[in-house]
């Protein structure tokens, strides 16, 4: 499950930074925006789910600010569903935890039944997930869950939809820890029988995070809630979730049969205690599981505290007739950081960074507070090994703002899961998980005698770090038929390597290359995506080639808006080259002139006035002839 930065439908969670986002202030026609429930008028939309609506709402009078939680007009039709907003305003009321998002007022009254919350400033728990964690990190998160749903359970109210969205982390003062709030008692179960009813083959929940006994419809109690931590401890220890079958009905089937993977197994970075403790609330049978969240709290603890003492004692050594090996705790004792160069989009320059909280999947890419990819985007991530650089394309799976690296503690950054990586790269990743260093090579078998195969490779290992254009030998303004023919004839010669006798390395290295060189053919064949690519090159003759096989003026204005957007200063340099072409065209110096604007056009290729006066000085030129 990929990590989500949305709101939660309880109203007490949104993100600082989201109230800004396009996303949130582009509503569509929303009626009820700037109307008045009860004593505060609805000023922006928060968020939105299956059940309602979520906005920030103002006293009118003395302006303090609260969520107002509001069911859907065509749902408050529905009694049970009325009486859901009932049963969470009573659970929460019940409770009374510091821990549990504050509901201070209910209206169930059609057509608007609508409920007043504290209004909270953090962001969801959803926003970690994606990637490991380092222990030291969640635990005291799920431990104040843990405080919370031990509350409620002494009640006899079971969450019953527990989930990284629904609980929420807060900032309450400067450097100090995350302050969490439980969320969403909107499915809450009172244990006697007296909270909302389903009815019969209903189930609710959330299948990802449903305990077995939930999607049996069987009787409940807090343990329910244990399954659902424990399946969120895994999440953020190993970042992934414990069953990754597509659909409800196989996620149900495998929580209620499936034994989970150890946690270790996914990311040797796991503690043998924070596993135990994992595992342990995975039980399938309540029995099996901590008797209740309190007991999982302070095994979580003691498993914290039994980490960081250092790693494990080690095994005796073994017998002389074998050769001594590196313990795997010592192993994950060793931090790995590894510096890398970043493509944050097509054409753009690589940026240095740091990598580090390596996993089999994926890794963190450390910034110094610059731009962030935009989440789920894909990024060429290439690894400065001392073997030799290796490159993978990667996915972006979370964003870590400079505001939240501060609430957090840590460097600021983005995590990134590989997308097909090359046999080389992963065999370098898999090294260092074991506690090498990644460079030893793969294996080397060259066949005898087939010079073809060395030739062929050798002709893209030497363009492999190169842009697009030199990795398929072409021109930079090649017309499009060209490149979709070269492209086939690449992938053509490559594909039929396979069924050739290789080496290890030369298979490893195949695989790099059928990979950037597909990646080439969809930039490079893709009308938008090479236009852009082009203009971050500096590349305008590939822009005039994208114009010729019909990119549009709107197309192009729309493109060079957002190129300037990330290159501010480049009108303004092509501008300086613009007033000089003009003086030597002028003074009839027109090959000068043609030679400043290209200037120019290398600064900004997207300029379409720039881009049609080459055009006509170069037809200006051709028509002169031949110089003498």
């Amino acid at each position: 499950m990929r990590p989500s930065a949305k709101a939660s439908e309880d109203g007490a969670s949104v993100m600082e930074d989201e109230q800004n986002s396009p996303e949130l202030i582009a509503e569509e026609e929303d009626p009820l925006l700037g109307t008045q429930l009860g004593s505060f008028r609805l000023i922006r939309r928060l968020g939105r789910g299956g059940m309602g609506s979520v906005y920030l709402g103002e006293h009118v009078s003395i302006g303090s600010r609260m969520a107002v939680k509001v069911l859907h007009e065509h749902l408050a039709a529905y009694p049970e569903l009325v009486q859901r907003f009932h049963a969470e305003a009573r659970a929460v009321n019940l409770i009374g935890h510091e821990n549990i998002v504050s509901i201070f007022d209910l209206n169930a009254t059609p057509p608007r039944p609508y409920l007043i919350m504290e209004y909270l400033e953090g962001m969801p728990l959803s926003s970690m997930v994606g990637v490991p964690v380092r222990a030291e990190e969640w635990v005291p998160i799920l431990t104040q869950a843990c405080e919370a749903l031990h509350a409620a359970h002494q009640r006899g109210i079971v969450h019953r939809d527990l989930k990284p969205d629904n609980i929420f982390l807060v900032q309450r003062a400067k450097g100090a820890p995350p302050f969490v709030k439980v969320l969403d008692f909107g499915i809450a179960k009172l244990i006697d029988g007296a909270g909302p009813q389903t009815q019969a083959g209903i189930i609710v929940g959330t299948p990802e995070y449903m305990a077995p006994e939930q999607s049996r419809s069987q009787r409940l109690d807090g343990r329910a809630d244990v399954y659902a931590l424990g399946v969120i401890a895994y999440q953020l220890a190993t970042g992934q979730l414990p069953f990754t079958e597509e659909g409800s009905a196989a996620q149900l089937v495998a929580h209620q049969t499936l034994p989970p993977p150890p946690p270790r197994s996914i990311y040797p970075g796991v503690s043998q205690p924070i596993e135990a403790v994992i595992l342990h609330a995975l039980a399938k049978a309540p029995a099996d599981r901590y008797e209740n969240a309190r007991a999982l709290k302070a095994a979580l603890e003691q498993a914290l505290a039994d980490e960081l003492k250092g790693p494990i004692a080690e095994p005796p050594p073994p017998p002389p007739s074998q050769p001594a090996r590196e313990t795997q705790s010592r192993r994950r004792a060793r931090p790995v950081e590894l510096p890398a160069r970043v493509v944050l989009r097509p054409g753009a320059q690589p940026e240095r960074m740091v990598c580090s909280d390596i996993a089999r999947g994926g890794l963190f890419l450390r910034t110094q507070g610059g731009e962030l990819p935009a989440l789920f985007s894909r990024v060429q991530v290439t690894l400065e090994m001392a073997r030799g650089p290796l490159t993978s394309t990667c996915e972006v799976v979370r964003l870590v703002t400079p505001e939240q690296a501060l609430l957090w503690g840590m460097a600021p950054g983005f995590g990134v899961q590989f997308v097909e990586p090359p046999a080389d790269f992963k065999a370098a990743i898999a090294q260092l998980l074991r506690g090498g260093t990644g460079n030893t090579p793969l294996e080397v078998v060259l066949p005898s005698g087939d010079v073809e195969i060395t030739t062929i490779l050798e002709s893209y290992r030497q363009n492999l770090q190169k842009d697009h254009y030199a990795l398929l030998s072409l021109p930079p303004d090649s017309s499009f038929e060209t490149v979709r023919a070269r492209v086939r004839a690449a992938l053509g010669d490559l594909e039929a390597l396979r069924g050739r006798p290789l080496g290890s390395a030369q298979r490893a290295l195949l695989d790099s290359v059928l990979t950037r060189v597909r990646d080439a053919g969809e930039t490079l064949t893709t009308l938008l995506r090479r236009a852009m690519y082009d203009a971050m090159m500096g590349n305008f003759r590939g822009v005039e080639a994208c114009l010729a096989a019909g990119l549009t003026v709107t197309q192009l204005e729309a493109l060079r808006r957002d190129f300037l957007g990330r290159r501010p200063n480049a009108a303004g340099t092509a501008h300086v080259h613009i007033l000089t072409g003009n003086a030597y065209e002028k003074n009839g110096q027109l090959a000068r002139a043609l030679e400043t604007y290209e200037r120019g056009l290398a600064a900004d290729p997207l300029d379409l006035q720039l881009l049609q006066r080459c055009r006509a000085v170069r037809r200006a030129l051709a028509s002169r002839g031949p110089t003498p």
